[in-house]
């Protein structure tokens, strides 16, 4: 999803200023008027492993060899809305049924209700109620 989307006051404080920047430099270095999600996707994940990782892997664990990496990137602890994408970042430990997955990431329904694209879900990222516009007969009308 396009960081651009969200609502910064629903993030984390600084990640609208972030998406700004992200959103200003790509325009100038691409010449692109749109900015498209796997530029987000990419900026958001790099700025964890930059920001959140790495510097533990060398402050803690004394290096960048991968088991640092590995153990370094175990202990991120990032809230929801702590990251452009509004989800947070948290890996679920060795040996449990999703080892190495981001417990904190989810899905995102996002919505064309006429002049634009918003995010209907999660709720605390949300942009916009989600629009129904189903006939009244339909089995899922109200």
């Amino acid at each position: 999803m396009p960081a651009q989307l969200l609502d910064p006051a629903k993030l984390a404080p600084g990640m609208g200023d972030l998406i700004n920047a992200m959103v200003t430099r790509y325009k100038a270095k691409t010449g692109a008027t749109d900015v498209p999600p796997h530029c987000s996707m990419g900026f958001n994940q790099t700025w964890v492993l930059l920001n959140n990782v790495l510097p533990v892997a060398k402050e803690k664990y004394g290096s960048f060899e991968p088991e640092a990496i590995r153990k370094a990137a175990l202990d991120v602890d990032i809230p929801a809305g702590g990251t452009i994408q509004g989800y947070g970042v948290k890996f679920f430990p060795p040996g449990t049924p999703l080892s190495g997955q981001n417990e904190r990431s989810t899905p995102v329904v996002m919505q064309n209700a006429g002049e634009h694209i918003s995010v209907v879900w999660p709720t605390n990222i949300r942009t916009q109620d989600p629009v129904f516009p189903l006939p009244k007969g339909s089995t899922y009308g109200t």
